[in-house]
């Protein structure tokens, strides 16, 4: 069959390649000018690359392990024990193992004990099925008990959900807690690696890529399905006719696009990821990880990515991630990026005493909208089926990745169920799920 494959990141990619191994006819078309999606990257120096957003592998992404491997860039594969820490009365506390939680003296020792209790229930639970009914933020409350709720976990779950934190799943906070380890994995290269791998594999298989190529819309006709994109500056507009569309596109997208109306419910917008990359010619903390509760700080995590890949792999840039999901119309992913870095400089201060602007020898912004679904209670019943309402058109996102988190691991693990639903549909709209 002839396929189009609308988005060229770690669900597109994988889907284009497995349907293009079958002897299909793949065209991705991706709007961007790289590989990756979300995990896309750019160059911090001449053919030195860094993703836009922070990324890592877990010991547990199986799927993303295995295509690696299959790939041939196993051994580009490292793995690391980096230190993840949260802020609490501006310093920082070490919060990755259990240890370090019997050591984490912004609680007390029952209350410790009583968290330790809670995070071990959570680990070796093996579905979050009873926990759907609740939200984390009653839930933990109610269990790990109201210091380390207000310590901890509700202040983290209004960092990141912002007014939504408390209708956030607790079977979303289970998959968190539940599938992340310490040892955590980044390839050589960065994931650009691991996308120009599957960009190569696609096209030796006879698939092609289209850059810059936006999607205008989607049509069904008596030959199939229409797809229009391009008409920019750089790429011409340009309307083929394929068997079957495969979008990877945010749900609410591919309904506008291919003319269908809005979900009836369609739950909380989605919110937007935003990221301010700093190079500085230090390090800051020397902490991998820092989360930053509460609401009161512009951003949720700062996460230095050369307190785990060295800095000389970077040309001796100490690169540093301040990472928040906002809502659609925050204002400041708009702002130039020296702009964001003076909002962030008292939490800088914060982190690193002494902390001073002339260390910043270059800065980044990116955002992605529709990138953090809310996970609410009744979350489940709204995911979509691959099937849409328009025949020949099916759509896969990280939004049906449930219960997990949104994550390349679980885009390639989606990747692979919807390919073989694909193989079981003998004509497009035959079968719905």
């Amino acid at each position: 069959m002839r396929y189009a494959v609308i988005g060229a990141g770690a669900l597109g990619l994988t889907a284009a390649m497995r349907l293009a191994e079958e002897g299909h006819d793949v065209t991705v078309l991706e709007q961007g000018t790289r590989p990756g999606g979300l995990a896309s990257s750019f160059e911090v120096a001449p053919d030195i690359w860094l993703e836009r957003f922070y990324h890592h592998f877990f010991a547990s992404d199986r799927a993303a392990i295995r295509l690696i491997e299959e790939l041939g860039l196993g051994p580009r594969l490292r793995w690391y024990e980096p230190v993840s820490t949260v802020l609490v009365d501006r310093a920082i506390h070490r919060l990755d193992s259990p240890s370090s939680l019997l050591h984490f003296t912004p609680l007390s020792v029952p209350d410790r004990l009583r968290m330790a209790m809670t995070l071990g229930f959570l680990r070796v639970l093996p579905t979050p099925r009873l926990l759907e009914g609740a939200t984390a933020s009653a839930w933990m409350r109610r269990t790990c008990g109201r210091a380390a709720h207000v310590t901890v976990w509700g202040s983290l779950l209004e960092a990141k959900f912002g007014q939504h934190a408390d209708v956030v799943s607790m079977a979303w906070m289970w998959a968190r807690l539940h599938d992340r380890t310490a040892k955590l994995g980044y390839l050589d290269g960065g994931v650009e690696t691991l996308y120009r791998a599957l960009a190569e594999r696609l096209v030796a298989r006879g698939g092609r890529l289209c850059y810059g190529a936006a999607v205008r819309g989607l049509r069904p006709s008596e030959a199939g399905m229409e797809v229009a994109w391009g008409g920019s500056d750089t790429v011409e507009a340009t309307t083929q006719t394929f068997d079957r569309v495969v979008s990877t596109l945010p749900p609410a997208v591919t309904r506008r696009l291919s003319g269908q109306a809005p979900a009836e419910d369609a739950g909380y917008p989605p919110l937007t990821a935003h990221c301010l990359v700093l190079a500085l010619d230090r390090p800051l903390t020397g902490t991998y990880w820092v989360g930053v509760p509460g609401s009161s700080w512009p951003f949720m995590a700062v996460v230095e990515h050369t307190a785990m890949v060295p800095a000389e792999r970077y040309g001796g840039r100490h690169l540093v991630y301040l990472g928040a999901y906002r809502t659609p119309d925050a204002a400041l992913p708009q702002q130039p990026p020296r702009a964001q870095l003076a909002a962030a400089v008292p939490l800088l201060e914060a982190l690193c005493p002494g902390f001073s602007t002339d260390w910043v020898l270059d800065a980044r912004s990116f955002s992605a909208s529709s990138a953090q679904p809310i996970v609410d209670t009744g979350y489940r019943a709204r995911i979509p089926g691959f099937d849409t309402e328009v025949p020949g058109l099916y759509n896969a996102t990280m939004f049906q990745v449930y219960p997990h988190d949104r994550g390349q691991n679980y885009s390639i693990e989606l990747a692979e169920r919807l390919v073989a639903h694909l193989s079981r549909v003998s004509r497009p709209g035959a079968a719905r799920r």
